[in-house]
């Protein structure tokens, strides 16, 4: 390695039919590509968990995975192989965190509606309880950044 220069490839573009990313992955794994790979999986599961019919467990659960097998620097890497990898999980952060507040800020309108329609507060709060127990933990999960974890508790904090 020493005298030759190491390319590292771009973070993945959101939104592809998964046979784009498995055919880039398959070329990466061809020419022996680790980097490459695995900015491709990141790319095919967070665009997995984007699809508007899926749940949120079932969505985080492609967020989980992106993050744990797929954000995960070789040992020892040098500065940019682990800035690279931490790009990967901003990039999956940004996605899961965008998702979580486009769920909440439509839960947040219809519990507005409901109340404007003369729903007591108290229902609302049961249904908004188990809402977002589901979606907005204690702590910030490693599954989202904190500016996105903060604007999740202020919709949340609203209706309980």
């Amino acid at each position: 390695m020493i005298g030759q220069s190491r390319q590292l490839p771009p973070l993945p573009e959101i939104g592809h039919p998964e046979a784009y990313y498995a055919k880039q992955v398959h070329l990466a794994d061809r020419v022996g590509d680790r980097h490459a790979h695995e900015a491709y999986k990141v790319g095919q599961y967070v665009t997995l968990a984007l699809d508007p019919h899926l749940s949120w467990e079932e969505k985080l659960k492609y967020f989980r995975h992106a993050l744990k097998r797929h954000c995960v620097p070789p040992p020892l890497p040098d500065d940019d192989v682990w800035m690279f990898y931490r790009g990967l999980a901003d990039l999956v952060r940004k996605y899961a965190g965008q998702e979580a507040l486009r769920l909440t800020s439509t839960e947040d309108d219809l519990y507005a509606a409901r109340l404007s329609m003369g729903q007591t507060r108290e229902k609302i709060e049961e249904d908004a309880e188990q809402f977002f127990a589901r979606i907005v933990p204690r702590d910030c999960p490693e599954w989202f950044n904190e500016e996105d974890f903060s604007q999740l508790k202020l919709i949340r904090d609203q209706w309980i």
